[in-house]
């Protein structure tokens, strides 16, 4: 969540308290200093993507053995000759389809028994062909521990060599469009376990973006902001944000934005293969990456991961924005993996427990941002919640400025709900407790 939120937040509170005591006000602002040095860390996780996942990636180097040089060697002849991968891949599998949808996983029995199901168990998930892409190297072997229903349309591949992050992400999406020969891509990682109704509702968002020359990507919130919307108008609404904005951890795209970037991404692909990805930030891989970020015309101090120099890709071909649902469809559960190491207390601080547990109709999703009318519905909203906690604690209504900055972050896709709630909270119980001459212990 933007620190500055936070200091509107406590300009507010401060504001109020500075006719008690001097001393409430000066607690107030080092609480905020505080608070802001946690979030920056905060936002920049938020924002990064897959460029803190080199920590978890030494564990899975132990754990997967892998060879760089065999899995550039294993995915070169893939790439060589699609007819003949796809026989290896898929051997006689039909497509039924016009959108795939990739779960991506590794090593993580525990983490697979929870999200894997939960594709398995989508609404309509008979209308599309469902890939599971496992890693290699992995010990645990999914068929032999998960039943896959016979009526569904499921490939499972195991792949040879351990590919890790950076080249197991190009091959989705090679094998994807340029092997299968898809209209539309939705990515599962591991350790999202996704809402019913996500994959019809991403694939609803696929064919909405093909018509929208700005819209690269589209993908599910990773933030839970529901306590400052109403699910019953909104629980459809897609908003517009910055392609940069949120992860890519449950995402789609249509083919024509893999067709504009395709180029890039194999110069990508050519750049990290025989390298260990895991010391991607370390010379000779890093300073092949940035070379490469240079030669490209993106950020040279820009991020190194391969989800990041797929998004500059995409800005750079005109794809600025991404739609991005304004309710989470999944909840994240890799508090200890690929991209995060947290306590399982500080990740779910962070991100919140759980996802929109209502229904919606997936064919009626809609841009919010094409009618002010309802943006200014949802603004109103957003005074409504707010101030249903605020009046618990405070003598005046919200002012007007955090109500401003709250919006403003929700429709940028920056603000993070559970903490933005929970500091209101957390201010509000300082505030009585000043009130009542007693120290409160956050």
């Amino acid at each position: 969540m933007c620190k500055g939120w936070f200091s509107c937040l406590m300009i507010w509170v401060v504001g109020i308290l500075f006719s008690h005591t001097a001393n409430v006000a000066s607690s107030q602002e080092t609480a905020a200093s505080q608070f802001q040095q946690r979030h920056l860390g905060s936002a920049v996780s938020i924002l990064t993507g897959n460029s803190i996942i080199g920590l978890a990636q030494g564990s899975r180097r132990q754990l997967g053995e892998s060879d760089p040089g065999q899995a550039a060697s294993y995915l070169d002849e893939l790439f060589k000759d699609y007819t003949s991968a796809r026989n290896q891949l898929v051997g006689s599998f039909n497509k039924r389809n016009r959108i795939a949808v990739v779960f991506m996983c590794f090593n993580r029995a525990g983490v697979i028994r929870q999200s894997l199901p939960a594709v398995l168990r989508s609404d309509g998930v008979e209308q599309f062909d469902l890939f599971i892409s496992q890693d290699g190297g992995a010990n645990y072997i999914i068929d032999q521990d998960l039943h896959f229903p016979e009526s569904s349309n499921i490939v499972y591949i195991r792949h040879k060599s351990n590919l890790c992050t950076g080249l197991h992400h190009h091959f989705v999406k090679s094998f994807t469009f340029d092997i299968m020969g898809y209209d539309g891509l939705i990515i599962v990682e591991e350790d999202n376990v996704v809402h019913p109704q996500a994959l019809q509702l991403l694939a609803r968002m696929i064919d909405l973006s093909a018509q929208q020359p700005e819209i690269g990507i589209v993908s599910l919130l990773d933030m839970d902001n529901s306590a400052f919307l109403d699910d019953r108008k909104y629980a459809e609404g897609i908003n517009r944000v910055n392609g940069t904005m949120g992860h890519l951890w449950v995402y789609g795209f249509h083919k024509s934005r893999y067709e504009a970037v395709r180029s890039n991404l194999y110069d990508y692909y050519n750049t990290i293969k025989g390298h260990d990805y895991g010391m991607k930030h370390e010379p000779p891989l890093s300073d092949k990456i940035k070379a490469l970020l240079v030669s490209k015309g993106f950020p040279a101090n820009g991020e190194l991961s391969q989800d990041r120099f797929f998004i500059y890709s995409l800005e750079n071909a005109g794809y600025r924005q991404r739609y991005q649902t304004l309710f989470r469809f999944f909840e994240p559960i890799g508090y200890l993996g690929l991209h995060h190491r947290h306590s399982e207390t500080d990740f779910f601080n962070l991100f919140g427990r759980g996802m929109f547990n209502g229904r919606i109709k997936p064919q009626a999703a809609f841009d919010v941002t094409k009618d002010t009318t309802i943006l200014l519905d949802i603004k109103a909203g957003v005074r409504y919640h707010i101030n249903r906690v605020w009046l618990k604690y405070f003598p005046d209504k919200v002012h007007e400025e955090l109500v401003n900055s709250t919006f403003n972050l929700l429709m940028e896709g920056s603000l993070n709900g559970v903490e933005a709630m929970a500091d209101i909270k957390n201010e509000g119980m300082k505030y009585i407790a000043s009130k009542s001459g007693k120290t409160h212990h956050r």
